[in-house]
């Protein structure tokens, strides 16, 4: 174990993501799918370089802690999340830091990080943690709270997998085959295409303010990558088709399509049934619900139990009156929405 060295911990935040960043973000303790090199690449073909930043501190000449982001631009002002989408994306340390030294480069990384939001005059923004990470900032720097992500444990295996699983959802996960559903990989041409195009009737459906050009989920598929995209498929046609990031610790259900012929045949719990039979890892994650009772009591049904994620909202810096009423705005809006939520 490495031993702190307070006096030669140095914190900077950096314009571009180095490739001495990129290689200890692949093998860094609280790495994601989303500081790997796929979704960078795929990031830097849509989003504007200037919006880049990451955190970086140096024992001497080594890289002990990272956390890449980019900066978020809406209103003229500035919100940094450490990736888009909500996606885990915490703070990464060098596997070898004892408890320590881990929290002396944890304590120089958020300090770089509200020195920077204060210069900057950021409106706020947010982190989310990787499943399993620690060492959360403290309530100075903003708002923790914890959302909840569904996560599979497969540590004993595919079968001890399905021994978990009530009658109702064994019987939901045969039906799909006995429906003339196939199962399996998809491309990163047609079918994803076909996929792309469900979504975007839901989207539409969901109203979803934002989404991504086709063009991004192909270049998460291009190789080097760890995705891997599982579709549905009857009579030749693509029903629905999930995205994941594949690792030895964890498989992440990321993104999907599924159309409305979809739902009768029970195809995207048989995808998703697939995809947990051939990933390999140490457990699935499908991520949040954003609390829909109903998701989470279908994600419940494939075994997942709920995990909390702890996510910083950060504290807003306005550096102008036009910015300090738009956060006053936002905080008195949301104010208003949980009031809702919670009457209902």
């Amino acid at each position: 174990m490495i031993a702190p060295a307070a006096r030669g911990l140095a914190a900077r935040c950096l314009s571009d993501r180095p490739a001495e960043v990129a290689r200890f973000l692949a093998t860094a303790a609280g790495r994601s799918f989303s500081t790997g090199e796929a979704f960078e690449r795929a990031l830097d073909l849509h989003d504007s370089p200037r919006d880049r930043r990451c955190f970086v501190v140096t024992d001497g000449d080594r890289l002990v802690a990272a956390l890449p982001g980019r900066l978020e631009r809406r209103f003229g002002g500035a919100w940094f999340r450490a990736q888009p989408h909500g996606t885990p994306a915490g703070p990464c340390f060098d596997r070898a830091l004892d408890a320590p030294a881990h929290a002396a480069a944890a304590h120089a990384l958020w300090t770089e990080l509200a020195r920077v939001a204060r210069a900057e005059g950021w409106l706020g923004g947010d982190v989310t943690w990787t499943l399993g990470a620690d060492d959360p900032p403290p309530d100075t720097f903003g708002r923790v709270r914890h959302d909840e992500a569904a996560v599979i444990d497969l540590a004993h295996g595919i079968e001890g997998w399905r021994g978990t699983l009530d009658k109702r959802a064994r019987g939901m996960l045969r039906k799909s085959g006995e429906r003339g559903v196939t199962l399996g990989a998809g491309d990163a041409q047609e079918d994803l295409a076909q996929v792309y195009e469900h979504f975007l009737g839901q989207a539409r459906a969901w109203r979803l303010p934002k989404v991504r050009p086709l063009s991004f989920y192909r270049a998460l598929l291009e190789a080097p990558t760890t995705a891997r995209l599982w579709v549905a498929r009857k009579d030749g046609r693509v029903l629905c088709g999930v995205l994941a990031f594949v690792l030895p610790e964890e498989t992440y259900a990321w993104w999907s399509g599924s159309s409305p012929e979809a739902r009768p045949l029970l195809a995207f719990p048989g995808m998703l049934a697939r995809m947990i039979e051939d990933c390999g890892s140490a457990r699935v994650n499908l991520g949040f619900s954003g609390g829909l009772m109903r998701l989470g009591d279908f994600k419940r049904q494939l075994g997942a139990v709920p995990v909390p994620v702890p996510i910083l909202e950060l504290a807003p810096q306005p550096r102008t009156p036009w910015h300090a009423l738009l956060v006053f705005a936002r905080t008195q809006a949301r104010a208003r929405a949980r009031a809702r939520s919670a009457a209902s």
